[in-house]
């Protein structure tokens, strides 16, 4: 869980905790919320927040996400545009899925504000960056991504894994394809399983190194790797698939690994699928439809 969020008050009198004055975020100290409007409040309110993932922020990120009008939009690009890191995140945090109820509108006017936020040397902004790249989901923006998936910091890494599969193109450009598999192998866990979710699910493509790419996590401990890995190979209808999963399926599974039983529907796999139903499997499970499709699936030999 993320740390609790600070805030400052709302009518802007006390400044973020432990931080002089003068260097408060551009936001803070030259907005008089009596005299602007509700955009203005909003924003001086998400600016509060010293977590960039807190709860209440990203509520009024998506709040300003829904908006559809002019202003807003280029109020929020100015904000993208200045240099303290407080407002550049924040403006690049809602640039992401702005107007997104109108099938974005301004998608050629963000482009080139998220793209040159990735010349900012600064993490916390190459990965707001890299991240609205993903929602905006243009191949405009994969040569950014790219450019970014081996930096130093996890959390640029992470969200090039996130974003590549949105940024790929279609047929997706082997630049994309092999950033992915390298951060596949990647020494963050969460970029892992980004990555191999990238590879396995979000991409169609069906090749001798992504497959590789995907056995290559078969084993791995962390998070969801392994079952992702495992889903990736069977929705390829790769025979390594069947010898990994049964094992798997008598050991407490997670719906990616029923799921994976799924795609590959393998009559081998029925006995143990309909032990888990009458065992109460689904009682405990997110998506209890998914054991049902699979035992579906193997009783007529396949998805």
């Amino acid at each position: 869980m993320p740390a609790p969020p600070h805030q400052i008050s709302f009518d802007g009198s006390q400044p973020l905790p432990g931080t002089p004055e003068t260097d408060q975020p551009y936001i803070l100290r030259h907005m008089s919320v009596e005299d602007e409007g509700d955009l203005q409040l909003l924003l001086r309110r998400a600016a509060a927040f010293a977590d960039y993932e807190a709860d209440d922020r990203w509520d009024i990120v998506r709040d300003l996400q829904r908006r559809t009008d002019r202003p807003t939009f280029d109020t929020v690009c100015a904000l993208a545009g200045l240099d303290g890191i407080v407002e550049r995140v924040l403006g690049l945090d809602i640039l992401g899925q702005i107007g997104a109820p109108a099938n974005r509108p301004w998608l050629d006017d963000t482009l080139p504000v998220v793209v040159g936020a990735c010349d900012d040397n600064r993490p916390a902004v190459l990965a707001s960056a890299i991240t609205a790249l993903g929602h905006l989901a243009d191949p405009r923006g994969r040569p950014a991504v790219c450019r970014h998936a081996s930096h130093p910091a996890a959390e640029v890494r992470f969200a090039a894994a996130f974003a590549l599969p949105s940024v790929a193109g279609d047929p997706p450009s082997s630049q994309a394809v092999e950033a992915l598999i390298r951060l596949a192998t990647d020494p963050d866990p969460d970029t892992r399983d980004w990555a191999t979710f990238g590879l396995g699910t979000q991409l169609d493509e069906d090749t001798g190194p992504i497959r590789e790419a995907l056995a290559g996590r078969l084993d791995d401990e962390e998070g969801d790797t392994a079952g992702e890995a495992l889903l990736g190979l069977a929705r390829r209808g790769d025979p390594r698939t069947l010898p990994a999963l049964l094992p798997r399926l008598g050991d407490a599974p997670g719906n990616l690994i029923v799921e994976a039983a799924a795609e590959l529907g393998a009559p081998e796999a029925l006995p143990a699928l309909e032990r888990l139903r009458r065992e109460g499997w689904q009682q405990d499970e997110p998506r209890p439809s998914v054991l049902d499709d699979a035992i579906r699936a193997c009783s007529r030999g396949g998805p």
